[in-house]
């Protein structure tokens, strides 16, 4: 599995979006964009469709902070 930073806004309200940055373990950014989508919605009852990705950027080694995340995706220490 790779390592993606995700970020991103979601309503949070009716009228404030709230900005985002999550790291997710994925096979391919799709796949990452899922994972957030599922989180997001999970966490804050968000609809798919009230979450606005950004962008999604491939990370490695030291820029894994979640360790989660850096055990799923194979990475050193």
């Amino acid at each position: 599995m790779k390592a993606f930073e995700v970020k991103g806004t979601f309503k949070a309200t009716e009228r404030a979006w709230q900005s985002f940055t999550l790291q997710v373990a994925s096979e391919d950014g799709s796949g990452a964009e899922e994972k957030v989508k599922t989180l997001l919605g999970s966490r804050h009852r968000t609809p798919r469709r009230s979450i606005k990705i950004e962008n999604i950027r491939e990370i490695t080694g030291k820029e894994i902070t979640d360790p989660v995340v850096r055990h799923q995706a194979g990475a050193k220490t």
